[in-house]
């Protein structure tokens, strides 16, 4: 059980630096289009500001427990799915992890007057990294899984 809650936390951990990496990115980009100067220094600190910002200090719940609420989903129902589905773990939990995140960024706006909470998803190519990101987070759980 204690090596299950780790290889959660870390999943989650990872999953939460890279969508927040590829958030923190596309403000960097639309920055850099509008003339701005973009530097390494900058990078690094607005990337550093944002785990602290949209973990402790933001106005919506913070990213990392919006993401192991969704894994929590994802991955309990990968695992009740998997008592009927033969199929190898590691590959079913990536799929649990890509359907949980890509329900995050799709369903999520609907919800709230249609305003795209994320920066990073608001573009087609922001949704499929964040839901490759899922599917990473899962993979990884899903190997560190016995049997």
């Amino acid at each position: 059980m204690a090596k299950k809650s780790l290889a959660f936390l870390l999943t989650v951990s990872l999953v939460t630096f890279l969508f927040i990496f590829q958030t923190t990115m596309s403000n960097m980009l639309y920055l850099y289009q509008m003339g701005m100067p973009v530097d390494l220094a900058m990078v690094l600190f607005a990337t550093s500001s944002d785990l602290i910002g949209m973990n402790f200090h933001g106005a919506l719940p913070p990213i990392i427990l919006v993401i192991s609420l969704v894994f929590f989903v994802a991955f309990l129902v990968a695992k009740l799915l998997l008592n009927w589905i033969t199929i190898e773990k590691k590959y079913f939990y990536a799929f649990a992890g890509a359907s949980g995140i890509m329900a995050l960024v799709t369903l999520f706006p609907p919800l709230v007057w249609d305003m795209e909470m994320y920066r990073g998803a608001q573009s087609v190519f922001g949704k499929i990294y964040l839901t490759a990101t899922g599917a990473l987070g899962g993979y990884i759980f899903g190997i560190n899984l016995k049997g």
